[in-house]
């Protein structure tokens, strides 16, 4: 006989009109949130404190970590300022509570157990470029929200129902290409073509299926992207007249790179992580990316104080979300640095609070000589010089009690004796002017980088290592 037991069906598990009134889908979300007045959004944000903060208290993470900093009652914390003096936690405080009670931490706030009562559970990892992956655990609600904010993104971007979107995430137990894939699906009526990354399906038939399936959309890591465009030029495809391809999604970079390697084909940038989805989008302004603050509460504080930052200062951003039902997310501190441009309205009408593209990450920050030195504004400046590659690799050691960086680069074009002096001196002294310090320079032939970057091999390519540790 078979057992009879309940199945939590999907579509029974949530309220979905007090999800879609609570967090609003595109096209609607920006005929109504996206041009509220800053104070309206405030409203907004504390209404939904209360019931996050008490979320997180119900977890031992949080719990342990807000009494030993002296508080006892979470319910007396209803303000934005309140919130703003809990204290702050890092990835590396997740990855202790994962060693210490492993494999899923004390932080989950849902268990496997927990299906029967609130419905199918998602169990997804962050992409480990900066370490072991973390796995995080996901309710319906988690799911549908997270996946309604990235499509508001993918909405900013140009990405209209009946439209055949290119995904070139790579697929794995990583959360991302899964999330993208949702996004296009349940909250946008795209057709998602899920090619995933080229060591999945090979760039060359990526740009194959484009051509061939008529995609119209593109998302992707700013890297990979520029690899495809290049790929595709050297295929002969003329981007604009052979491709059907009008807009791109990206992430992980500067969108004006992208357009430029798509002969103009429009680009735009958004920003995310895993525990949270995307917090972050660029409009078609191009004047910054509007934070969705109707979602989150967000600061950014000094790398080395966590002291809160005057607008247009570079600091690590600190984010709570407050949709989660799952694992609760309450002033992380991301790491990665970013400064507000503005809070005045948009020319699109918005009165979002707007950041600039990501500078890098505080934890792969390098002082040198008393300046701070991140890889990823290295490999911006090499980009200058039109016979080095997108790829880069940077590295810090110590030597002679003296803290060095070394930037690897790739060549489009094998090298020569000539060329590798020429371009070695060209870059190093553009690092010198654009970062009024001195970084060593190694160059290399194409390709010679990937053990290193592990581009194309895992979700996101790592550029740097810090070798002063070992």
């Amino acid at each position: 006989m078979i057992e009879d037991v309940p199945v939590p069906y999907f579509f029974n598990s949530i309220d979905w009109n007090q999800l879609i009134n609570d967090y609003q889908p595109a096209p609607t979300f920006f005929k109504d949130h996206y041009l509220l007045p800053a104070d309206d959004i405030k409203k907004i944000q504390t209404s939904k404190l209360s019931k996050c903060l008490q979320h997180a208290w119900s977890t031992e993470f949080y719990k342990s970590r807000w009494q030993n900093n002296g508080i006892q009652d979470v319910t007396k914390i209803n303000s934005l300022e309140d919130h703003k003096k809990l204290p702050t936690y890092v990835v590396d405080d997740l990855r202790k509570s994962i060693a210490e009670k492993p494999p899923f931490g004390t932080y989950q706030g849902v268990a496997f157990k927990d299906t029967k009562d609130i419905g199918p559970i998602r169990i997804h990892t962050s992409g480990g470029t900066t370490g072991q992956p973390r796995p995080t655990l996901y309710t319906v609600q988690d799911r549908q929200v997270g996946s309604l904010l990235r499509a508001r993104a993918f909405y900013l971007a140009g990405f209209r129902p009946g439209d055949a979107v290119q995904n070139t995430l790579l697929y794995s137990t990583h959360n991302g290409p899964f999330i993208v894939d949702e996004a296009l699906y349940d909250w946008l009526g795209c057709i998602p073509v899920t090619t995933s990354a080229g060591i999945v399906t090979r760039s060359v038939r990526q740009i194959e299926i484009m051509k061939e399936w008529q995609v119209t959309g593109l998302v992707g890591f700013q890297d990979y992207l520029i690899q495809l465009a290049r790929t595709a030029k050297e295929m002969g495809i003329d981007l604009k007249k052979d491709l059907h391809l009008k807009n791109i999604s990206t992430m992980g970079g500067n969108p004006r790179l992208v357009e430029k390697e798509w002969d103009g084909i429009n680009a735009l940038e958004n920003y995310g992580m895993h525990e949270t989805q995307v917090m972050a989008a660029e409009c078609p302004e191009k004047a910054g990316m509007h934070l969705w603050e109707d979602a989150f509460i967000f600061d950014i504080v000094d790398i080395e104080s966590g002291e809160s930052l005057p607008d247009g200062k570079i600091g690590s951003l600190v984010v709570t979300a407050l949709y989660k039902t799952g694992v609760p997310v309450v002033r992380y501190d991301t790491k990665d640095t970013t400064r507000v441009l503005s809070r005045e309205k948009c020319a699109c009408g918005s009165s979002l609070t707007r950041i600039d593209f990501l500078q890098g990450r505080a934890d792969t920050m390098v002082k040198l000589r008393g300046v701070n030195v991140w890889p990823e504004a290295c490999g911006d400046v090499a980009k200058n010089d039109a016979r080095v590659s997108n790829e880069y690799f940077c590295f810090a050691d110590r030597i002679n009690d003296r803290d060095q960086m070394t930037l690897m680069i790739e060549l489009k074009e094998p090298k020569s004796n000539q060329s590798e002096k020429e371009v070695k001196e060209s870059v190093t002294e553009m690092l010198r002017t654009k970062l009024s310090v001195s970084i060593n320079v190694a160059v290399y032939n194409p390709g010679e980088l990937q053990k290193f970057t592990k581009f194309g091999i895992e979700s996101k390519p790592r550029r740097f290592e810090d070798r002063r540790k070992k």
